[in-house]
């Protein structure tokens, strides 16, 4: 073996210290997960009860199912570093997702939208934001070294992922109907 194929192995280790102190960073970092998650689900939980065409309600009401298992998830992050959920986050989170609401129907306003339309990007945002968190979670798991918070991040961030294109498509197919003709779905 010559000197190019040679892999050389450090190790490192933390004090008790350092690693609470990188534990207490990613706790903080995990309720901003906490927090955009509950933002998403409330706005999604308000935007359902608006929509009236049956495939968009039926389809958000099963991600709406699906973002109750990843608030669940957010919470599972915490367990796995020995740190408790900042309640309060979750609480902010349902706030922000109901400020979300009303930033739509302002644009809505100004923008000759009517129906639910403004809703549905506003969720286009808001899950793009949660998505956001949960990918910079999976990376503070690999960098911790615990790979099972990278697996449920990976997880979550896939499935919401395919949430995002789908929500994507009902914005875009509704916004014209929602602009040019007021018309609602």
């Amino acid at each position: 073996m010559d000197n190019a194929t040679k892999t050389t192995v450090t190790l490192i280790e933390l004090d008790q210290e350092t690693r609470s102190n990188q534990l207490d960073r990613a706790k903080a970092w995990f309720d901003n997960v906490l927090l955009t998650q509950a933002s998403c689900r409330k706005l999604l939980l308000d935007t359902v009860e608006k929509i009236e065409e049956p495939h968009i309600k039926q389809y958000l009401t099963q991600m709406y199912e699906q973002e109750e298992r990843h608030e669940e998830k957010a919470r599972e992050l915490f367990s796995l570093i020995d740190r408790e959920p900042s309640d309060i986050r979750q609480f902010l989170g349902e706030i922000m997702g109901k400020a979300r609401q009303g930033l739509g129907d302002m644009i809505a306003m100004t923008g000759s939208v009517t129906g639910p339309w403004q809703d549905l990007h506003q969720l286009y945002i808001s899950n793009h934001h949660s998505m956001g968190a949960f990918a910079v979670a999976e990376q503070l798991g690999l960098a911790l070294g615990i790979p099972r918070i990278a697996e449920i991040a990976f997880g979550v961030v896939a499935e919401k992922s395919t949430s995002q294109l789908l929500i994507q498509e009902c914005v875009l197919e509704m916004c014209s109907k929602s602009i040019l003709y007021h018309e609602s779905f």
